[in-house]
């Protein structure tokens, strides 16, 4: 399941128009709270809540398990 996972995760990277981060769908799975995105704006991240961010500011969310990619 996890390589799984992560070879969707790499598809969609190489799927990113040039020039454009990745950006990933994701839920929350916990209440986190305020988090800020690049823009400056903040998200409030509560649970199963879903937002559209970069790839690189979720990636350490993701890994913690406060959030997850869902998968189209």
């Amino acid at each position: 399941m996890f390589c799984e996972k992560a070879m969707e995760l790499i598809r969609e990277l190489h799927r990113a128009p040039e020039g454009q981060l990745p950006a990933f769908n994701v839920r929350c799975l916990k209440d986190y709270g305020e988090f800020e995105v690049d823009d400056g704006t903040s998200v409030l991240l509560k649970k199963n809540s879903q937002h559209f961010l970069p790839r690189w500011k979720c990636e350490q969310l993701i890994r913690q398990g406060v959030l997850e990619h869902i998968l189209s």
